[in-house]
């Protein structure tokens, strides 16, 4: 097969120019100097957050001596405050092109199973752009805005561009390895601790549009978050949900952290678990399925642990384990009970090869429709399989393959399944 001849060139090349990664990625090293492996094992396909990381995103995106490089001085001149920083040091950039991939969909198991699709390239699969760090000697933000490939998925062209994640902290520091901070962000309930990097839990909607709230860091051991917020597809407060995160830290070091933590996000303006199910539309009174307008009450929690460790010899791991429970009603006396596994881990060796594997599951899923008849939502085991060669810091060949599923009510579809051969840089 020809595709498969190219391939096989492309790794050769690829290994042929081989190095022990050693080059920094730009963000927080801009900051600090420090190589990035400092507040992450990797940063892709996602980034994850060492014990160093998480204290850096809780205390606002600032490093502890951060107000030392900020200096005094009159409201604009040169050297004051407000002009010292600059955006270049901490705005940077990611690519990632699909050289190669394929995919087959989940399918009925009544009918013919379909065939796979054809072996196809994507050059510009997705282009984002970060900014991270203080903007004041109290405030720090994340943001990431991103862009995908046009509708067509051919061509040069990007998509809309969206903000894909924000999250403005204002922090102080009250006593040593102490830190309060009040944030306002649009990423889900979790993540402000602990990043993208997950367990892979299901656990329904836990919020993606806006979330205001408090935080505390307490001498390294414990870290706990309040929030409130009016929804994921609206910005008025008739409707509100309420979070809470507590993490302790029994180890918390680069050397070894071990982090479990509890989430909860409850309130009556989330996205329903089974709102978009496939026949799910037709049982509800209305005729017309459920959105978060239709939500009684709704629960989510997830307890996690988070353990890993950075440079033991030529090894680093992070890795998380979770276990979830969610619970919602319906306006027309519907509801949906849903209790999910998961567990992803990160291996990385000499900080150049490394393998991300993930399994997760579904124990119970079932959607009660308004007469009480009970409908299981069957699902099997998902895994997801990714080897990364990381030819310097901020450059990674990436070969990925997973299953896909496709839940419905009352029946179990066949699985899919896809893979792909990208690379994915960052400046």
């Amino acid at each position: 097969m020809r595709w498969l001849r190219g391939a096989v060139v492309l790794a050769a090349l690829g290994v042929c120019v081989a190095q022990v990664a050693s080059a920094r990625v730009p963000l927080f090293v801009r900051q600090t100097g420090l190589v990035c492996n400092q507040c992450h094992v990797t940063w892709t396909p996602t980034p994850d957050l060492t014990f160093t990381g998480v204290k850096f995103r809780l205390n606002g995106y600032r490093t502890p001596w951060v107000a030392e490089k900020i200096e005094a001085g009159q409201e604009g001149a040169l050297g004051g405050r407000r002009l010292l920083l600059g955006v270049t040091g901490y705005l940077s950039y990611h690519m990632r092109a699909n050289m190669f991939q394929q995919a087959k969909a989940a399918s009925d198991p009544t009918l013919t199973e379909p065939d796979a699709s054809p072996v196809r390239s994507n050059p510009f699969s997705s282009l984002a752009w970060d900014y991270a760090g203080p903007i004041a000697e109290n405030v720090g933000i994340w943001t990431e805005w991103y862009s995908t490939n046009d509708a067509t998925g051919f061509g040069n062209q990007f998509g809309a561009v969206r903000n894909d994640e924000m999250d403005i902290r204002m922090g102080f520091n009250p006593g040593a390895g102490n830190i309060v901070s009040m944030f306002m962000n649009n990423q889900p309930e979790n993540t402000p601790f602990f990043a993208a990097f997950g367990s892979g839990t299901p656990m329904g909607s836990v919020g993606q549009f806006i979330h205001i709230g408090v935080a505390g860091w307490m001498k390294d051991r414990v870290a706990v978050q309040l929030s409130i917020g009016p929804g994921v597809d609206n910005l008025d407060y008739k409707r509100m949900n309420y979070g809470a995160v507590v993490a302790l830290m029994p180890m918390n070091t680069d050397g070894m952290w071990l982090m479990p933590n509890f989430t909860i996000l409850t309130g009556n303006d989330m996205v329903p678990t089974a709102g978009g199910l496939p026949g799910v539309a037709a049982l509800s009174k209305s005729g017309i399925g459920y959105t978060s307008a239709s939500m009684g009450d709704a629960t989510r929690t997830l307890f996690d642990v988070r353990w890993g460790f950075l440079d033991h010899g030529h090894w680093s791991i992070n890795s998380a384990t979770g276990l979830s429970w969610s619970k919602e009603t319906y306006n027309d006396g519907a509801g949906s009970t849903m209790v999910g596994w998961g567990s992803t881990w990160r291996l990385w060796y000499d900080r150049t090869y490394g393998m991300n594997i993930g399994f997760n599951g579904r124990t119970k899923y079932d959607f009660t429709d308004a007469s009480g008849v009970v409908h299981p939502v069957p699902s099997d085991l998902g895994y997801n399989v990714l080897l990364v060669y990381r030819m310097a810091m901020n450059f990674a060949w990436e070969f990925g393959f997973s299953n896909a599923q496709s839940l419905r009510l009352d029946q179990n579809w066949r699985n899919g399944w896809s893979w792909n051969l990208q690379w994915h840089f960052l400046y």
